[in-house]
């Protein structure tokens, strides 16, 4: 349609050029000047081929129009800004899924009247993720939200690379390495527990601002994991690499550089705008590439030094290590710029997973205390109050389980993601065109009550002893994903999550510090925008020692 709408100004133009010569009357002042006519016959066609693409193409043409969706739109900013003032990321989503829950989509505009689309049913999830998985891509504009904090790597890699990538890094998210990494989740668990220790001794009150000391202690696990360094954040106040500094500026950011990234996603301004709140945020996504950039100069030159013979292989088996070693075995085909994406990848979506999701544990252990009893009882019943649990043993926690994909499920760590049609593609009988983009947001599925029942906003872990219908298949959760694109570090996640959370459970009573108090049942303030599920000024809990006899 837009081909035929530019050939039929094009010839328009080429008329009015061939007709309106400089010896017509209205042109007679221009004398020769053929030139400016063009130019501003050129002006003419590109602003109503704007006009037609802004505000008549949307309306009359769109395959896409006769999709349901809200019509409380800015004329041209569509949703853009009832998306920015909601009280969460998901308000919007939640409420138009509610609006419409048989519709495959539900659309929407945003910038400009550009159509989008939020997938809405299991069926259409099944498809985009699984069915037709390869002919979306992720859109040019999330390297603008994410790519500045997550990096590229595998989370931007598509077709025949993704896979080739994928497979490659596969290898280090086993279970015998995820059990090799057991000792590591261990020590660090028990530096946290130290270091809540601490801070209850210098805070008699016992409210402690828990998503911050979470923060730490699931760094200091990944930069073991995934660096082989140990960051030393539970240990010392002097960082020996300044990740969490970096990490906190670009995921806890300030109201007005939350603005400006926002901004940033649809109209690239970063580089223009000479304020602090900006610069701030630019510095730290710098840093950890800067810092990346070291690691990896530092183990390819250890390693070369290294007598491999002699010391029977490599002494880490970090994710660092691991892929230089596939470098040197594939011929440097993993350039340097692909490893510090995969490390920004794991480093950045690894610990932030965790901590939010042990975040999240300790609101509803503080605010449900028969959750936290039961949880407490199967702890110490099936492993005693000291001791370290072997991976079967952790593993076989039936109500943790239960507890942590109830966790998963109602806190999901993304409030949305996005896709792009790479192609002409019929999902659920609805044609999309080349270009359309698409948002998953995870909750629209894991808080639907047509895949949940009527209480699915509730936390209930035992829902999962007794699934029906969708919530039985893999799409009637989508916080990991699905398909062939389903994160890939989600065994680490959930591993770390238990072992850390066995021990916060063993060793403290959590309750409502005041915050909680003055919320009564209602629920936390988080963060809008936010890229991801993250308590506004953190998460401050009322913690109790636990002296077992």
């Amino acid at each position: 349609m837009d081909f035929k709408i530019c050939l039929c100004l094009a010839s328009v133009q080429a008329v009015l050029i061939s007709t309106l010569s400089p010896t017509h009357e209205i042109f007679s002042h221009l004398a020769s000047n053929r030139a400016l006519l063009f130019l501003g016959l050129v002006g003419i066609q590109w602003g109503l081929l704007k006009v037609y693409r802004i505000f008549v193409y949307p309306a009359f043409f769109s395959p896409l129009r006769h999709i349901p969706g809200p019509k409380d739109n800015h004329f041209f900013l569509g949703q853009l800004v009832h998306l920015y003032r909601a009280s969460t990321p998901i308000e919007r989503y939640m409420d138009w899924s509610s609006t419409w829950p048989d519709s495959p989509f539900i659309r929407y505009p945003i910038l400009a009247n550009k159509e989008i689309l939020l997938i809405n049913t299991v069926e259409a999830h099944k498809q985009i993720l699984q069915t037709k998985c390869y002919d979306f891509v992720k859109p040019k504009f999330l390297g603008r939200l994410l790519g500045e904090i997550v990096g590229t790597g595998l989370l931007f890699a598509e077709g025949h690379e993704h896979k080739r990538q994928r497979k490659m890094v596969l290898n280090v998210f086993s279970v015998p390495n995820m059990k090799k990494l057991l000792p590591v989740f261990r020590e660090k668990a028990d530096e946290m527990i130290s270091f809540i220790e601490r801070r209850l001794k210098e805070n008699p009150t016992g409210n402690i601002e828990v998503q911050s000391i979470y923060t730490k202690a699931t760094l200091d696990a990944i930069g073991v994991a995934a660096l082989g360094i140990e960051l030393e954040n539970l240990r010392s106040e002097e960082l020996k690499m300044d990740f969490l500094q970096c990490y906190f500026r670009m995921l806890a950011q300030p109201p007005l550089s939350a603005l400006i990234s926002f901004i940033h996603v649809n109209i690239p301004i970063r580089k223009f705008i000479p304020l602090e709140a900006n610069w701030g945020f630019v510095r730290a996504s710098g840093g950890v590439r800067s810092m990346l950039d070291g690691c990896i100069e530092d183990r390819i030159r250890e390693l070369k030094s290294l007598d491999r013979e002699k010391v029977g292989g490599t002494v880490s088996r970090d994710l660092l290590t691991y892929m230089i070693e596939e470098r040197e075995a594939h011929n440097d085909e993993l350039t340097i710029a692909d490893i510090r994406g995969h490390l920004q990848n794991f480093l950045s979506a690894g610990h932030e997973t965790t901590s939010g999701a042990l975040t999240w544990a300790s609101y509803v252990l503080a605010t449900q205390p028969d959750i936290q009893e039961k949880l407490r009882d199967e702890v110490v019943q099936s492993l005693g109050t000291i001791g370290v649990p072997s991976y079967a043993d952790i593993e076989n926690l039936h109500y943790m389980k239960n507890f942590l994909n109830e966790v998963a499920r109602v806190y999901s760590p993304a409030p949305a993601t996005w896709r792009e049609a790479d192609k002409d593609v019929v999902i659920c009988g609805q044609f999309l065109p080349k270009g359309t983009q698409l948002v998953l947001s995870p909750p629209v599925t894991n808080l639907s009550p047509r895949i949940w029942g009527a209480d699915a906003l509730e936390f209930k872990p035992e829902r999962w002893d007794a699934l029906a219908g969708d919530a039985v298949t893999p799409y009637g959760t989508e916080t990991f994903g699905n398909g062939p694109r389903i994160c890939i570090g989600k065994s680490y996640s959930l591993l770390a999550f238990k072992v850390m959370m066995v021990e916060l459970i063993r060793h403290f009573r959590f309750s409502r510090g005041p915050e909680l108090e003055a919320l009564g049942d209602g629920p936390p303030p988080v963060q809008n925008p936010a890229v991801t599920w993250r308590p506004r000024g953190g998460m401050t809990v009322h913690l109790e020692r636990i002296a077992w006899s």
